[in-house]
């Protein structure tokens, strides 16, 4: 069988073959930095996942969740304000009574 059509291909190519590796080049470098990134990705969420999935609540004063969040976990960022101490018993008191009511 002869492929006449393959063949004018092969020829184009070996005629332009800068710009076909060029091309070739291209595509691979955007396919490695896309499952770089998919990588860098999974893996971030991954250790994220995984550091918070110990912390059933964070109590802290009124402000920013986010900046609470991040500070009382990873230590990002600055503290937020301190909370009263009578409004951390009246935190605790509440978090017994809910035990006991859960027995």
């Amino acid at each position: 069988m002869n492929f006449p059509l393959i063949r004018l291909a092969i020829r184009s190519l070996l005629n332009r073959w800068v710009t076909a590796s060029l091309t070739i080049t291209a595509i691979a470098l955007s396919v490695g930095l896309l499952l770089g990134v998919e990588k860098v990705r999974t893996g971030a969420q991954d250790s994220f996942s995984n550091t918070i999935s110990g912390t059933d609540l964070i109590v802290g004063a009124r402000g920013g969740g986010v900046q609470l969040m991040l500070y009382s976990v990873f230590r990002i960022g600055d503290a937020t304000n301190n909370i009263s101490w009578e409004s951390y018993q009246d935190m605790g008191c509440l978090l017994y009574t809910s035990d006991a009511a859960d027995e």
